[in-house]
């Protein structure tokens, strides 16, 4: 936060204001690391020295704090315009400075904050999925399911700053798995549908990745913030079977920045359950296998407080491509 350099009664020189601005723009602009939500249209313009501070440039101000404080759910006692009731004369402005300063920083403090009702969940952005057979009645045209599937999809963002914002912002990339259409009977296809519909959706955000359904899982749950251009030795979810012999099966996530613009992940589906008919460990008769309709949807939350005026914090969509299908 910028240094007082005025006093109750006193003057507030453009540098003051220029100040207040730095603060603001920081939060509502491109910014670095953490703060950024990449808003041009809630840009604060500056003050040229000298110079007096008109109506325009309180209401610019004005206007970005509310947009920054509404988007995060901060709450803020400063007037949100020229027009309202509490916003002094011109010549006694310095009357709000208090409250202002106070709306700053604890904008400044919430940066990573957000309010659900200014997000969009964006459904389905890419999906893959296939569909597995009993090995024993396997033709031609079907898959079996080996010891791992594994499904590898990649979001790209217009440049490195957008991928930043849309995490800061509060967007997540989510991801949902499951089996369907199994044979119900089976007990290794059925421990694979409990253990996928267990986790429900796995949310990858700035800080931490985390389940919805809030299953901890294991991994190393680092979110955005610390992905770096490969991927890691742990995953940043995993999830282990609790069915009896199947309790070894496995479920993956992986995510890496991709060049200077994009984000990738791996989803490893681990089938560690060993054929039958090396298995001496159990009774089980007959072929070992998972059957029905594996399945991936990601989806997408994303800052998205567009109202009438087009001014509310907004991320734009990135692009969702295959990698590597199931």
């Amino acid at each position: 936060m910028a240094p007082q350099s005025y006093y109750i009664g006193g003057k507030i020189r453009a540098s003051d204001f220029n100040n207040f601005a730095d603060d603001i723009n920081e939060i509502v602009g491109l910014g670095a690391g953490d703060s950024g939500y990449g808003q041009d249209q809630l840009m604060v313009s500056y003050v040229a020295a000298g110079a007096r501070i008109r109506v325009a440039n309180w209401n610019e101000l004005l206007t970005s704090l509310k947009f920054a404080a509404q988007h995060q759910g901060t709450a803020i006692s400063s007037p949100t315009s020229t027009n309202d009731s509490d916003f002094p004369k011109i010549r006694e402005v310095i009357k709000i400075i208090p409250g202002l300063l106070n709306d700053i920083s604890n904008v400044r403090a919430n940066k990573l904050n957000y309010d659900i009702s200014k997000m969009s969940i964006d459904v389905n952005k890419i999906s893959s999925s296939k569909t597995f057979v009993n090995p024993a009645s396997a033709g031609v045209d079907d898959f079996t399911w080996d010891a791992t599937q594994t499904y590898e999809f990649k979001v790209t963002f217009a440049d490195s700053d957008a991928r930043r914002n849309f995490f800061n912002a509060g967007g997540e990339i989510r991801i949902s798995c499951d089996l369907s259409n199994y044979d119900t009977s089976h007990p290794q296809s059925e421990s694979w549908a409990i253990l996928l519909a267990n986790i429900a959706t796995v949310k990858i955000g700035h800080n931490t990745t985390e389940s919805t359904a809030g299953e901890i899982g294991g991994g190393t749950r680092k979110g955005f913030k610390d992905f770096t251009d490969t991927y890691p030795t742990d995953s940043i979810y995993k999830k282990t079977g609790t069915q009896g012999y199947y309790s070894g099966n496995q479920i993956n996530i992986y995510g890496k920045l991709s060049g200077t613009d994009a984000i990738t992940f791996k989803i490893e589906f681990y089938d560690a359950y060993p054929d039958n008919d090396s298995n001496t460990t159990n009774t089980w008769q007959g072929p070992d296998y998972v059957d029905g309709t594996l399945s991936v949807t990601v989806d997408q939350q994303r800052a998205d407080d567009n109202d009438s005026s087009n001014l509310g914090v907004v991320s734009p969509s990135p692009t969702y491509s295959h990698i590597s299908e199931l």
